[in-house]
């Protein structure tokens, strides 16, 4: 059998394999696509998570602050003994 390139085999065969690489390209070129997609979508759903975290815990600290100011000013001895203890041991701590 001869192996010509006019041979309608080959032709035929070297048609098939320019499609496969047409394919193969369009298929790179798809998944390429769809990565960064997907890339894009989780680094917005993080940012909007740790966006949504961070008001959180600013609204809780908030809070917590107003808290805290109420207790001081209705016990303000306690308060002042409190912090005079924390500071002795704090003293104590640094030291050594």
């Amino acid at each position: 059998m001869s192996s010509t390139l006019t041979d309608p085999t080959m032709i035929a065969l070297q048609e098939d394999v320019a499609a496969l690489k047409r394919d193969i390209g369009t298929l790179l070129t798809h998944l390429r696509t769809t990565a960064t997609s997907t890339a894009q979508n989780a680094a917005e759903q993080i940012e909007d998570g740790a966006s949504r975290l961070y008001h959180s815990a600013a609204k809780e600290s908030c809070k917590s602050a107003k808290a805290l100011g109420q207790q001081i000013e209705e016990q303000p001895a306690l308060a002042l003994l409190v912090l005079l203890g924390l500071g002795y041991l704090g003293g104590r701590l640094l030291t050594r």
